[in-house]
């Protein structure tokens, strides 16, 4: 094996480590618990609460991105920032997808209860949110521009929807829900009507 091919290599590993760490965790947990047929919750809140998988995860992300543009010729790095952006764009859409999926696993597929375990377990929402954020930021622009400022703020919204469920949710149930979704709605608008303006 060539040592640039190794190199290559390392980010891409790097890339992984939040599905492994998540993955390798939560198989730990429903051992210890008891194997059943459906993941339970307590096992996928305890995963996506945890302050350690979510900096582990997204400290190797970051050190991915890094060392990927680093092993790329000067010459060519400006390019690189931009493969880079949507690299880590397809990370964060991976992790949300996966994260949703496992919380409407967890909720025995019932999509109400897959709701709840998605804003009780906000990492799901925030590590792809700040991965999104952190793609648009190392965007080799000089300026940012309208469709980015409208991604930034897409991205805060979300990032908005578990700790506006949580923390107004602890007052009032059906007013954090409403406010979540309340959020959630406007982030799902700004996005689609940028698609539509493309």
């Amino acid at each position: 094996m060539s040592s640039g091919s190794s190199k290559q290599d390392v980010p891409f590993l790097l890339f992984l480590v939040p599905f492994a760490v998540s993955g390798i965790y939560a198989l730990y947990l429903w051992v210890t618990s008891g194997i059943s047929a459906i993941l339970p919750s307590g096992v996928f809140l305890q995963v996506t609460e945890s302050p350690y998988v979510f900096l582990v995860g997204f400290v190797a992300v970051m050190v991915a991105a890094a060392l990927d543009i680093q092993y790329t010729d000067p010459a060519n790095r400006r390019t690189k920032l931009i493969q880079e952006s949507g690299t880590l764009q397809k990370v964060a859409v991976a992790a949300l997808v996966l994260g949703v999926i496992c919380a409407w696993y967890a909720a025995g597929f019932d999509l109400g209860g897959a709701a709840a375990n998605v804003a009780a377990g906000r990492y799901v929402v925030v590590f792809p949110g700040l991965v999104i954020l952190f793609s648009f930021l190392i965007l080799p622009s000089v300026s940012v521009k309208r469709e980015q400022l409208r991604n930034i703020a897409i991205v805060l919204l979300l990032l908005a929807v578990p700790l506006s469920v949580d923390e107004v949710g602890k007052r009032n149930f059906f007013a954090g829900m409403g406010l979540g979704v309340a959020l959630f709605a406007v982030a799902l608008y700004l996005y689609f009507t940028s698609r539509r303006g493309r």
